[in-house]
């Protein structure tokens, strides 16, 4: 008997994939790469540069409770996971497909898959892959990303709530331009009357959550759970980058305040043209907000919440300018 094709939907699903918020099956949380032997391998070798570990509250109202976390040199993948099992704390292991040739063969293989039977996405191309193992009633706040992306659940439950895409009743216009600008991160003001717009799902293993691009959306684990995100670019999206990015660095320091976001025809075209040629000329600086995590938490698997308290603030350990971590070959 042939082994099942890690996606197989139906016609319909495939037609509807990142157009509208949804759920579908896969079968990716099969593979041992995801096994407690194998994420403590990974979690042993992986270059702390690329290391992410962050820390949260429990009112998703707060996201300035959100905090990032130094993790020491000596902490193996085994201590990492038992502090994560009984912390509260998110591991982001970023750029997955770079380390492993494993992780980017199945990266690889999901997005051919989705570019032969969803042509509608446009020949998507993977651009950024995270691996993400959190604990128990962690959550991520409400925020958008500036770039398409999808939630591949493999172990445990989450609750995921999906908000309409590019809607400026609950994400203003001047902070989504922001976001494309890199002068804030993705976490947005939440109220909870937002989650009348919302629809809600509760994933399991073998789930896969998508939503059109720049759906907002918020996460809050059950258990410990284990989770790939992956983000792609078409020609689409590089459409919606520049008009955006032509508002916020154009128009909004001209002093326009009516700024449409519209992506088709001859006035977005010109925009377009407008920003490239003016970056290219001096460009505009963006802010690089991984360069100055300062953190006085470090991860300790023995310690309350898996956090110990640190003498003094310092650079985390996968701060930019705290990185002594030579590339991976």
């Amino acid at each position: 008997m042939s082994t099942p094709a890690p996606i197989d939907w139906s016609d319909s699903e495939y037609a509807k994939f990142g157009n509208v918020p949804m759920v579908n099956r896969h079968g990716y949380h099969e593979s041992d790469l995801f096994d407690r032997p194998q994420l403590t391998s990974l979690l042993d070798a992986y270059p702390r540069k690329w290391l992410q570990a962050f820390t949260m509250g429990d009112d998703p109202c707060n996201a300035g409770d959100w905090g990032c976390v130094d993790i020491a040199p000596e902490s193996d993948g085994a201590t990492l996971l038992r502090a994560v099992e009984s912390g509260r704390l998110w591991l982001n292991i970023t750029h997955v497909e770079e380390f492993s040739q494993d992780y980017a063969d199945l990266v690889r293989n999901m997005y051919e898959h989705l570019g032969e039977k969803c042509p509608h996405l446009q020949n998507p191309q993977p651009h950024y892959s995270t691996l993400l193992i959190s604990s128990p009633g962690a959550q991520v706040y409400y925020h958008v990303d500036a770039e398409p992306n999808m939630l591949w659940h493999l172990r445990g439950q989450k609750r995921v709530w999906i908000y309409p895409a590019m809607d400026t009743r609950i994400v203003p216009q001047n902070l989504l331009e922001d976001i494309y600008a890199g002068e804030i991160d993705e976490n947005l003001p939440f109220d909870l009357s937002f989650d009348q717009y919302a629809e809600e799902f509760l994933l399991s293993p073998g789930d896969v959550a998508s939503w059109p691009h720049n759906g907002p959306h918020r996460i809050v684990n059950i258990d410990m759970n284990v989770s790939l995100a992956t983000s792609y670019y078409t020609p689409t999206i590089y459409k919606r980058q520049y008009v955006q990015l032509a508002n916020r660095f154009v128009l909004r320091n001209l002093g326009v305040q009516s700024r449409s976001m519209a992506e088709n025809g001859v006035m977005p075209a010109v925009k377009r043209m407008t920003y490239r040629m003016a970056n290219k000329i001096k460009p505009f600086k963006r802010r690089d907000r991984s360069a100055s995590y300062l953190t006085d938490m470090q991860i300790d698997a023995d310690a309350p919440l898996g956090i110990r308290r640190l003498p003094e603030p310092r650079l985390a350990s996968f701060s930019k300018h705290a990185q002594t971590t030579p590339p991976v070959e």
